[in-house]
């Protein structure tokens, strides 16, 4: 009697695929790296939204040397992931499967995605938001800490944000458990959020190595990005860029620092020391005045500064006093002469031309948004002349200019 052959048959290794799909249905693409894609998926019974992490390892794609260290080090994130499950601010592992080509993270599913593009869509966050933020990767650092492990790769990069704007670190692909007095030797991470220690290892045979400090540098670099815009350490040319961080070269310049307090300063400034031992620690940055919600914050400012105040106070007092003075009243002539000199009007105009043309006329000199709104074909010139006295004046719209 021959028995019929299934798929587990020809495939040995399809099991935990066939098990993932059978629980999760993969849905759009949100993400992509160097050989794995991010889906969000539907776990099938309940509903529930989540992320999966697809890693392909096959031969096609990377060498056998490769394909060993990626499955080594995913091995490694899924296990310290499984030891530290439950923080709040840390991603939460919920699933893992493995074939001999593939291997499936299901994930919490953060919607808004990653620090670094939610810092791109505002430029620079308030000292208040970024205490929020900040407080929440110490907390995460210093439970991992507590339990031994070390992340390696902090950057906004991997801080995921849920609907809430409360984040989760994620990526712990370079993490390894350290014990105390150990020290590491391996050049990991990614370039400006590198330690001082970490390359000075790298360049220095005789060098003790790096701990768990080097984590709180990348959270210095972290603080002073979310708050300036752009990171305290950069240079077109890396190696004056390495440079820069192994002498700790960086300032709190104007006009980016010219508000921000005194206290925020001092608590970057103490994660951004190239002595790893006069580093704060994660508990210690978490007890600076920076993060006591009703302390108050210090702020010195120079004579020239309190006269810039006093003069923007006094203009823009004037300006609003003379806009008063000068206010039209809304009428029916006002809005059929001239639409666009009202802010209101012009406003709802711009968004439906928006609509119509799908794009904004690029700001320039010589360029003006109102000029779409004066352009009216010869043709229909003549149209509108004859009708006037009908209908009275009227208002089209012509292409923009290209």
């Amino acid at each position: 009697m021959t028995r019929d052959v299934g798929l587990d048959d020809e495939l040995p290794d399809w099991a935990g695929a066939k098990e993932f799909y059978q629980k999760y249905d993969p849905k759009d693409v949100i993400g992509r790296g160097v050989s794995s894609v991010v889906r969000r998926c539907i776990h099938k019974q309940t509903g529930q939204e989540y992320a999966v992490k697809i890693i392909e390892v096959t031969p096609e794609r990377m060498t056998l040397q490769q394909l060993e260290e990626v499955r080594s080090s995913t091995s490694k994130e899924i296990a310290i992931l499984r030891q530290v499950s439950g923080h709040p601010f840390i991603i939460t592992l919920i699933d893992s499967y493995e074939t001999s080509t593939f291997m499936f993270l299901v994930f919490d599913l953060m919607r808004r995605g990653e620090l670094f593009d939610y810092l791109t869509e505002k430029v620079t966050l308030s000292e208040k938001e970024t205490r929020c933020i900040m407080r929440a990767l110490l907390e995460a650092v210093s439970y991992l800490h507590a339990n031994h492990i070390i992340h390696r790769d902090l950057k906004p990069e991997n801080i995921l944000m849920d609907d809430e704007l409360v984040i989760k670190l994620s990526d712990f692909g370079f993490s390894c458990h350290l014990e105390p007095g150990e020290k590491l030797r391996e050049l990991c991470g990614t370039p400006g959020y590198l330690a001082p220690e970490i390359l000075k290892c790298s360049m220095d045979e005789t060098h003790p190595g790096y701990g768990k400090e080097v984590d709180l540098w990348a959270c210095g670099v972290i603080f002073f990005t979310l708050l300036a815009g752009s990171p305290p350490f950069w240079h077109r040319k890396q190696m004056l860029m390495l440079r820069m961080i192994m002498e700790g070269q960086y300032q709190f310049g104007s006009p980016e620092w010219d508000d921000r307090s005194d206290t925020v300063k001092d608590l970057i400034s103490r994660l951004l020391k190239v002595d790893p031992a006069e580093r704060l620690t994660a508990e210690q940055a978490l007890q600076h005045s920076f993060f006591h919600r009703y302390g108050k914050e210090c702020r010195h400012f120079s004579p020239y500064r309190k006269f810039k105040v006093i003069a923007w106070t006094v203009r823009a007092s004037i300006r609003i006093f003379s806009n008063y003075r000068r206010v039209r009243p809304v009428t029916k002539e006002l809005l059929l002469c001239d639409p666009y000199s009202l802010k209101g009007v012009r406003k709802l105009i711009d968004a439906c031309a928006f609509r119509i043309y799908g794009h904004w006329v690029k700001k320039g000199e010589q360029q003006n948004r109102a000029a779409l709104f004066e352009n009216v074909p010869k043709a229909i010139q003549l149209v509108l002349l004859s009708a006037e006295g009908e209908e009275g004046p009227s208002s089209m719209v012509d292409d923009p200019p290209n």
